[in-house]
């Protein structure tokens, strides 16, 4: 039939791992470019095949493989995660055979499953109905010295609400989503809101969280939390992006990056942001700028760099449908000034130390580790005296003064 017959369909999976782009590759043979020349010419050459819909899947569009070339020729669209119609969609489909046979039990909400998935890839919402099945089966399964299996209960065997969410709890974790132990341990003391100024921090900033979630204006909000080194400007920023309970976030803080160079440093940070435009709502809290950009006052030093790839993300507007927040934490804010980055964020909150003998006697008994005498004690010598101490400063003190 040749050019008559119906369209055939070819679907290359992982196109990036055969298809270079083309010279890019060192050596003499050639064989990724002959690859992506005989996939040119098939597709768009003179005596092209026009009955077969030829359909590619890569990962990471940064490769770009041979999608430079094949642009002028084929339809170049870019999925992101897929929202909650979509992750019902991808449930249902791997769930159908589960129905079919009966092996599905009536408390599986699919719709529910949908909405505690985000941020899930499809490949992880299919890993997580595998495990959900393995959680299943092990329930049949007796540990001794032997394995057996009760084959009456195996008859009965049905997947259960209780197993999918056992398998999120325990399984499957999002690539794309919220690393709880990240920001947990910026905040493992909890925060002791000694005085109105934590108070109106805090409330600033779910202020900031509800327009990101509600404004269609400004998908991008960005703030910058300033004060004095020990003030708990870091424990804030992870508390108020904790409760914003967005499906994305991440922390970009210099001592993961401990030991890297320039552009290493400018390609993690693309990447966090890049991780981040992917999902819906996200939260990215950029920790201790200045030592992400190498500052120090001896000279004065910094990484342009850096500094120039940063300003650049934190002004990139996220693509449409998306929105992202973006919290920033320096104790140099004259620095970021000189440097002109103040103008990069929407608003400023500034987080000050502890300055009256009130505000320190309301931490103490906060923190309850003082008896009330002790305490009496402690308020008549800072009684009228001006009084100037961050907050970890502050706990430091008084786990020293415990050991005594």
């Amino acid at each position: 039939l040749g050019a008559n017959s119906g369209v055939h369909i070819i679907i290359f999976d992982e196109i990036d791992a055969i298809c270079k782009q083309r010279g890019s590759m060192a050596g003499s043979t050639g064989v990724h470019d002959t690859v992506v020349n005989q996939l040119l010419s098939k597709i768009d050459g003179v005596e092209q095949l026009n009955n077969i819909l030829v359909i590619g899947t890569m990962e990471r569009l940064c490769l770009r493989c041979c999608a430079m070339a094949l642009m002028t020729c084929v339809l170049f669209e870019i999925s992101g995660l897929p929202d909650e119609k979509g992750r019902f969609q991808i449930l249902h489909i791997h769930t159908v055979r589960m129905r079919e046979h009966q092996l599905l039990a009536e408390d599986v909400d699919i719709a529910e499953l949908a909405v505690e998935t985000k941020n899930f890839s499809g490949a992880e919402l299919e890993g997580l109905v595998r495990a959900a099945q393995s959680t299943a089966m092990n329930r049949h399964i007796k540990a001794s010295n032997k394995v057996e299996v009760d084959m009456e209960k195996a008859e009965s065997l049905r997947v259960t609400r209780g197993d999918f969410f056992a398998s999120l709890e325990n399984d499957i974790k999002p690539a794309f989503g919220t690393n709880q132990e990240d920001y947990a341990s910026y905040i493992m003391n909890g925060i002791i809101k000694w005085g109105d100024p934590v108070t109106r921090v805090l409330d600033d900033g779910e202020l900031l969280v509800q327009q990101t979630k509600n404004s269609d204006r400004t998908p991008l909000v960005s703030v910058l939390l300033e004060g004095p080194p020990h003030s708990g400007k870091t424990a804030l920023a992870a508390k108020i992006a904790e409760e914003s309970n967005f499906p994305f976030i991440k922390i970009c803080s210099p001592d993961k990056m401990i030991g890297f160079s320039e552009t290493a440093k400018c390609q993690a940070m693309k990447k966090i942001f890049d991780d981040a435009y992917k999902s819906q709502l996200s939260c990215v809290v950029v920790d201790d700028i200045e030592r992400l950009l190498d500052y120090v006052p001896i000279g004065p030093r910094f990484s342009n760099l850096v500094l120039q790839a940063l300003l650049v993300l934190l002004k990139k507007a996220p693509p449409q449908g998306r929105k992202l927040l973006i919290i920033g934490t320096t104790s140099r804010k004259d620095v970021l000034q000189e440097m002109e980055m103040l103008n990069a964020f929407s608003t400023t909150i500034h987080v000050p130390n502890i300055a009256t003998g009130e505000q320190l006697m309301e931490a103490l008994e906060l923190l309850g580790n003082f008896k009330d005498k002790e305490r009496s004690t402690i308020a008549q010598n800072v009684k009228g005296k001006p009084v100037w101490i961050g907050i970890k400063k502050l706990l430091m003190l008084i786990e020293m003064s415990l050991q005594v």
